[in-house]
This record gives C-alpha cells, sequence and structure tokens, in this order.
C-alpha cells in the first residue's frame, strides 16, 4: 500500500466514521419523537403508521451498524501495512 493510498483511505475511513456517528445520533433523536408520539396518540391509523415508521428507522439503524462494521474491517489493511512498514 502506497503512502497516497494509506492517507486516502485513513480520510475516508474518519468521514465515514463521523457521518455514521452524525446520522445516527439524529436517527436517535427522531426515532425517539416518533417513539413518543406513537405512544401519547389513540388514533389507531396514525399508532400503525408510526409503527412502520420506527421499523424504517431500525431498518436504517442496522444499515448505518454495517457501514461501521465494514468500516472497521478497512482498516486492518491499514494495520497490516503499517507492520510492514516498521
Amino acid at each position: 500500500m502506497t503512502k497516497e493510498e494509506k492517507q486516502k483511505v485513513d480520510e475516508i475511513v474518519m468521514k465515514t466514521f463521523t457521518l455514521a456517528f452524525e446520522l445516527g445520533t439524529n436517527l436517535d433523536e427522531l426515532h425517539r419523537m416518533v417513539r413518543e408520539l406513537r405512544y401519547s396518540t389513540d388514533d389507531k391509523d396514525l399508532q400503525s403508521a408510526l409503527i412502520n415508521l420506527e421499523h424504517a428507522f431500525f431498518m436504517t439503524a442496522q444499515s448505518l451498524n454495517i457501514l461501521k462494521e465494514q468500516t472497521r474491517n478497512t482498516l486492518f489493511p491499514l494495520k497490516k501495512a503499517h507492520k510492514c512498514e516498521e
């Protein structure tokens, strides 16, 4: 791995983790608001729609977790390259 490749991967990993953290934080807040609304309403149609929305939030959170995991997996070649340089 060249020095330029290593720097580029470092930059991508940093940006990805930052994005995933920010999205996760915003997602959690919106999910909390949707859940509060679902518990506070007596409208069965609205409750049903909000349950579906909560499911979509859950699926998005799962996708973010996969993104973070795969980003962490990208660090292994970087560590390997660093050890080889020593």
